[in-house]
């Protein structure tokens, strides 16, 4: 019985040494349980000479067939997350490139899906020989440039409002980490196209700061832009940074903005000759039409700020200047110039009667003021100063009592 006993304990570690071995290798093996209801059997009872009890073989065999070790679970890999890593310190670059993008195409799931606007991303595609034999050395391509493949995707998020300020963020980060160049200017220019599709927009109150940011960045870097691109850089400049000047309460900044339209106004031709300026010099006929559009927004603009008594005399000046050109508008845009030009008589008009009809109680201050403007002091003489005029003390005191006279 010994001999079995023995033999079936043997038996019973080496099945537990294989399972090990298999169900992991590199693992370290837990101790050896020293009771047998660890794999799942009955327990061994110890007789009073040492021995372990008999136990049927079968119960044994089915003990270690059912037996299942708990493994310690293995350590989860690190992995470092650079933009984590970034966030946790509390400073986010402006521009991550592709990540930026895709968070710009995470926020279309708000959108309803027929405004979603897809770009589609052509796969690359990588040729592997499927015999040894035919491989030849691979050429690497240069790394292709962020610019040109995130600006088609920046300039479809760039026309939304919601968006706008966040996109309008990235671009002016590109523009002055010097990543825009003459390379690959072409492709950003087209980012501020779409920027600029609807012209009136650039009022919105929340808008203003991002515009005037972006567009004034790239006027001064007109350089980097091709000379196809440089004409229209000129024109945003008076569309968006002279028209966001208009949007203040500082009269000498409003007039100084209205002087500038003005002299833009002043290059378009008069609707009769004897109305031009002296040595005026007029722009080219093909470059007349995106101006005429953008004088047209610009003195829209001002004209919205007719309603403060400070801007009234620079928007008469400005609106009478279109009027003398309105032959340059569309025919819808000079309807609304003659508007313009009627609500500004209108209000002069006005102006003038409300003066007229100043019949407010004065002072006795301004009575008296009224009636000494008529009064010739100097000839004025006391009755007093007459028996004295010759006593040389009293000399200057005849206009002084005159004044006192009447009080």
């Amino acid at each position: 019985m010994d001999t079995k006993l023995k033999a079936a304990e043997e038996k019973l570690k080496l099945q537990r040494d294989a399972l090990r071995k298999d169900k992991q290798p590199s693992a370290v093996a837990p101790a050896a349980p020293a009771d047998n209801r660890a794999l799942g059997g009955p327990k061994l009872e110890q007789r009073p000479n040492g021995k372990a009890a008999w136990v049927p073989r079968a119960l044994k065999k089915r003990a270690a067939e059912f037996a299942v070790e708990s493994d310690a679970p293995a350590a989860a890999p690190t992995v470092a997350a650079s933009s984590g890593a970034s966030s946790a310190s509390g400073t986010l670059p402006e521009w991550r490139g592709k990540d930026d993008l895709d968070d710009l195409a995470d926020d279309d799931d708000d959108e309803p899906e027929a405004k979603r606007v897809r770009v589609k991303e052509e796969p690359v595609v990588s040729a592997v020989p499927s015999d040894a034999a035919d491989v030849k050395p691979v050429v690497q391509a240069a790394p292709r440039d962020e610019i040109l493949d995130g600006a088609p995707r920046l300039a479809v998020h760039i026309g939304s409002v919601s968006k706008f300020n966040k996109v309008a963020a990235m671009a002016h980060a590109l523009l002055e980490s010097g990543r825009v160049t003459k390379d690959n200017s072409h492709a950003f220019f087209t980012v501020l196209q779409a920027g600029m599709t609807d012209g009136t927009r650039l009022r919105l109150k929340e808008l203003r700061v991002a515009y005037r940011r972006l567009y004034s960045t790239a006027v001064d870097r007109a350089a980097l832009f091709p000379p196809a691109a440089r004409p229209t850089l000129e024109l945003w400049g008076v569309q968006v940074l002279v028209q966001l000047d208009l949007y203040t309460d500082d009269t000498f900044q409003f007039s100084r903005a209205v002087r500038q339209i003005r002299e833009r106004l002043e290059q378009l031709p008069c609707v009769y000759p004897a109305l031009e300026p002296a040595g005026a010099k007029h722009m080219p006929v093909d470059e007349r039409g995106p101006w005429v559009d953008c004088l047209f927004d610009c003195i829209e603009a001002a004209v919205l700020q007719y309603k403060y008594p400070w801007a009234k005399t620079s928007v008469d000046i400005l609106v009478r200047a279109a009027v003398d050109r309105r032959q340059n508008f569309s025919e819808l845009q000079q309807r609304v110039v003659q508007e313009w030009n009627a609500m500004c008589k209108g209000q002069k008009i006005q102006r003038q009667q409300d003066a007229a009809r100043n019949t407010k109680e004065q002072t006795a201050y301004e009575k008296k003021e009224a009636e000494w403007s008529g009064t010739d002091i100097k000839k004025t003489q006391s009755s007093w100063a007459k028996d004295v005029k010759n006593d040389s003390t009293l000399a200057g005191l005849d206009n002084w009592m005159a004044k006192q006279f009447n009080n």
